[in-house]
């Protein structure tokens, strides 16, 4: 019988090692699975069983180098994920789900948790509205606000009210890698129907991608000679700005951005994007 470490050694594998192309694959999905709520150790497990067929939680806690302790309470939270199954048999061995059945069935749970806090939110309304405001009115004028946003749903609900909030006119700066993640979050459409102003400058980009030709050809324009990747940015009318920290250049989980309505930031931001126009060109 193959020794455990063998078999395991992808997940223990140095650069210089003939399976650390496997490694590199799979820190991948690993950091795919991230984004589905699963933990680091639990990818692991998932990786393991998936990749090396049913086995025994002695099995797993030793191939991976995990406390056996650890190793069950993994197994029985993936279990009740509804991602790993448990065979008959004595010891007791575990598997997978396939990749395609376990990301429907992860997505579908997501699906239902929203399905339940929506369900709540009249409840929690009523309570909240029960209870009385404590703070006391003043005189003072509205006070400049900022928020920090990491990862890519938070930012793009931020992103959607802005867009719904505008009024007058909307300035974005984006890379082609920003423009792309918007695109597939919809958002490319929303722009391009927008009936009120919108001006988008993509940097660094020698031609638009086919899916930015939706957009006005009057709204769109590129700089080419950019050597700027990280810089992506949200301009509403005068009273707001989103500013990405980290951008699309990172994983989706990791992006990171700043919003903000103090109008001194935000019409500093106006005027360099207006610089930018006048500098930019014509896509056709």
């Amino acid at each position: 019988m193959q020794d455990q470490q063998e078999i395991a050694s992808p997940f223990l594998s140095e650069p210089d090692s003939k399976l650390y192309q496997y490694k590199v694959k799979m820190d991948q999905v690993k950091n795919e699975l991230l984004k589905f709520g699963l933990s680091q150790n639990q990818a692991k497990v998932f990786i393991y069983l998936g990749k090396y067929g049913p086995k025994s939680a002695p099995e797993v806690s030793k191939a991976l180098d995990l406390p056996r302790t650890e190793t069950y309470f993994i197994i029985n939270t993936l279990q009740n994920k509804g991602i790993v199954t448990a065979e008959f048999s004595t010891p007791i061995k575990y598997s997978t789900l396939s990749i395609g059945e376990t990301v429907l069935t992860l997505v579908k749970s997501e699906q239902e948790k929203i399905k339940i806090l929506a369900m709540q939110e009249h409840e929690l309304t009523e309570l909240w509205n029960d209870i009385p405001a404590f703070a006391i009115e003043t005189s003072e004028t509205k006070k400049e606000k900022m928020q920090m946003l990491q990862g890519t749903p938070q930012i793009n609900n931020k992103i959607k009210e802005m867009i719904n909030s505008t009024k007058e006119e909307l300035y974005l700066f984006c890379t082609e890698k920003d423009l792309s993640r918007l695109y597939y979050a919809d958002f490319v459409e929303l722009l391009s129907n927008m009936v009120t102003e919108v001006k988008v400058i993509v940097s660094p980009a020698q031609k638009m991608p086919e899916y930015a030709r939706q957009i006005d050809k009057k709204k769109i324009r590129i700089i080419p000679d950019s050597k700027c990747e990280n810089q992506c940015y949200l301009v509403r009318d005068h009273d707001e700005v989103l500013f990405f920290l980290r951008n699309s250049n990172h994983p989706s989980h990791n992006v990171f951005a700043m919003w903000a309505d103090s109008r001194p930031l935000v019409d500093s931001v106006r005027l360099l994007f207006e610089l930018c126009w006048e500098k930019a060109e014509n896509i056709y």
